[in-house]
């Protein structure tokens, strides 16, 4: 092959790339979506009002400050494996942040279930409206933040797409439970459990759907 015909090649290969886009640190993405959370979790607690018993509930009632601490170690670890998910050579911290995550989520649900099988009989009452609300508060308040996740998924690499998701739903509902959890008036065991404890399986439920077809869109 001459010279000439090499150079023509070399023109023809790069005559279509673009520059390839900067993608944010995974501290910075991270640090956004905290951030959102924060700012959306005190605008609802402003509206809601904040539980008067509050600091007293988790400080006096030991579990109640455990289930608390579980549902946010959980909620950052699914942010940060949901971000991680999108930049391949990052699987190790993939791997820390969900088992990170399944040890929060189980946490909470075990002490959770442990407070309601001690609980008397009659001691709550049936489930009902109550929980769906926490719940969908919970949802609402972890929209955002979800969405700064799948917006930095756009402009990265995200090999798993669904996996980080997944991931990114569940952390961003948990976190956005504690908001719920902060201005909920209820207290008994079983509240706690579905209206709360289970909060990141309705985010899986409710928002993996919108977010995929956000991060479609901002893929394209």
């Amino acid at each position: 092959m001459s010279g000439e015909d090499t150079r023509e090649l070399v023109q023809e290969l790069v005559r279509d790339l673009e520059p390839v886009r900067p993608i944010a640190r995974l501290r910075y993405a991270a640090g956004v979506a905290i951030g959102l959370w924060l700012v959306v979790a005190v605008l609802g607690i402003a509206l809601m009002g904040l539980r008067p018993d509050w600091s007293e509930m988790l400080l006096a009632q030991r579990a109640a400050g455990w289930i608390f601490g579980a549902l946010a170690l959980a909620g950052l670890a699914g942010v940060v494996a949901g971000l991680a998910l999108g930049v391949p050579g990052r699987e190790g911290l993939v791997r820390i942040a969900l088992a990170v995550g399944v040890l929060g989520l189980a946490l909470s649900a075990g002490i959770a279930s442990v407070l309601v099988w001690r609980s008397p009989a009659g001691g709550f009452g049936a489930p009902g409206s109550g929980e769906l609300g926490c719940l969908a508060i919970a949802c609402a308040v972890g929209l955002l933040p979800a969405l700064s996740v799948v917006a930095f998924l756009g402009r990265a690499a995200a090999f798993r797409p669904l996996a980080s998701v997944l991931a990114a739903a569940a952390g961003t509902a948990a976190l956005g439970s504690l908001a719920a959890e902060a201005s909920c008036l209820l207290s008994n065991p079983l509240h706690v459990l579905l209206g709360h404890v289970l909060a990141p399986v309705a985010g899986v439920l409710l928002l993996t759907l919108p977010l995929l077809i956000a991060l479609r869109r901002i893929s394209r």
